[in-house]
């Protein structure tokens, strides 16, 4: 699902606990994407928050772990908090990017149930392009 605001992108995939998209994940990325823009008058390009919490209106009772950077917001639910971030994010550069590419098998043993990712309109990565480093 994919949709647009004035100033961002939204695309998420449906939750796989529920067969829909989830509006609690959505809600959740509204109010980072929100609450970045909000900080980049005072914040450096580089500035970047990663974290995790409960979606308190998800009825499946998911954790989403996210990381949210000035032009780039992914998050990921249902991952267990061990998984490393580099992976989550190959995955989702899978998922979300414009250029084909694939992981091996086994790479990612336990699969979001639900991802969502924000980009700011104007800055996304041509076909091709890297994402924006969340190093």
């Amino acid at each position: 699902m994919i949709w647009k605001t004035k100033t961002h992108e939204f695309s998420a995939t449906i939750c796989q606990k529920t067969g829909k998209p989830c509006p609690a994940l959505a809600r959740m990325a509204r109010a980072m994407a929100d609450a970045m823009a909000t900080a980049q008058p005072v914040t450096t390009k580089e500035f970047e928050v990663e974290g995790s919490g409960e979606l308190s209106h998800c009825a499946e009772g998911c954790t989403a772990r996210f990381r949210a950077h000035s032009d780039l917001i992914r998050v990921y639910c249902g991952t267990p908090p061990d998984t490393p971030t580099t992976k989550l994010d190959d995955y989702a550069d899978m998922m979300f990017g414009t250029s084909l590419s694939a992981m091996p098998t086994g790479t990612l043993s336990d699969m979001p149930c639900a991802m969502l990712e924000v980009t700011t309109l104007g800055l996304r990565p041509a076909a091709g392009d890297p994402q924006p480093a969340m190093a």
